[in-house]
């Protein structure tokens, strides 16, 4: 298993991430960020997010918080160009990281507005992740539909809803991710996870309250079972939204690979 840090990045483009030269020093395997991060808006600030995911101290395997708040996919707002322009110049900067996935959550800009049709959200969700597929192809990331609990998001909650997507939009493109935090939230049976195991291609992770790993009471015994089940070891991220002490990034660390160690390396002769 791959284990990364999701890092928030407050400035966009700031190079080098300090943060990152720190979890490369721990051990952490990958750092994600957040593609809203980034000025996207035009190519002078697109080339700037390339120079950045390409010089991060460890590799960028994985971006999310996809979408700006200002570009809606649902509801009377949607402006079909803008999405378009955004997915093209996104998939660029996921392909000059070399990410392997990136996380279409952004419930902000997902959520079916107040007095929109629910059909008409889904209907404008499956053309949005259409022409995801579409601005991804051959760009060597997958995309994976987030779901999201209730806390955050009105739509796309549960992993059998975000299948649903994936299935209905039927690209190689488009994929899912396991949330733990968002699994819990929402009480979604763990064995959801071996259920959908074919579509999953990410997974983050938290603990009790959105704290770090290791700090609290969630299942990982259980939840580490159903990944073996479906022999997930690709990438997994500590994901809690808020600043953690590098003592605590550490301890995430050490917790995770207690239970996914590092893989031998043989021995150099």
């Amino acid at each position: 298993m791959r284990i990364g840090y999701a890092l928030p990045l407050a400035k966009g483009t700031r190079e080098p991430l300090e943060q990152a030269q720190l979890l490369a020093a721990m051990g952490y395997d990958y750092v994600e960020l957040p593609l809203a991060g980034f000025d996207l808006t035009g190519p002078e600030g697109t080339r700037a997010a390339k120079r950045c995911v390409a010089s991060t101290a460890i590799p960028t395997d994985v971006l999310q918080s996809f979408m700006p708040a200002a570009i809606r996919v649902t509801g009377p707002e949607v402006d079909e160009a803008l999405v378009k322009a955004y997915l093209g110049r996104a998939a660029e900067v996921c392909h000059a990281a070399g990410a392997r996935a990136a996380v279409f959550g952004a419930a902000w800009s997902r959520n079916v507005p107040e007095g929109w049709s629910r059909e008409a959200a889904h209907d404008q969700l499956v053309a949005a992740f259409t022409w995801t597929a579409e601005a991804f192809a051959g760009s060597g990331t997958v995309v994976a539909i987030e779901p999201q609990n209730l806390k955050e998001a009105n739509i796309i909650r549960f992993l059998d809803e975000a299948v649903g997507y994936a299935r209905e939009v039927d690209r190689p493109e488009i994929k899912v991710m396991v949330d733990f935090y968002h699994l819990v939230e929402e009480a979604t049976p763990l064995t959801d996870i071996s259920r959908f195991g074919g579509w999953i291609c990410h997974v983050q992770t938290a603990d009790t309250g959105r704290n770090h790993p290791g700090s609290g009471s969630y299942d990982y015994a259980a939840f580490a079972e159903q990944l073996r089940i479906i022999g997930y070891d690709q990438t997994l991220s500590v994901e809690v939204m808020k600043p953690l002490a590098p003592e605590q990034m550490r301890e995430s660390l050490e917790y995770l690979r207690g239970i996914w160690p590092a893989p031998r390396r043989n021995a150099i002769d």
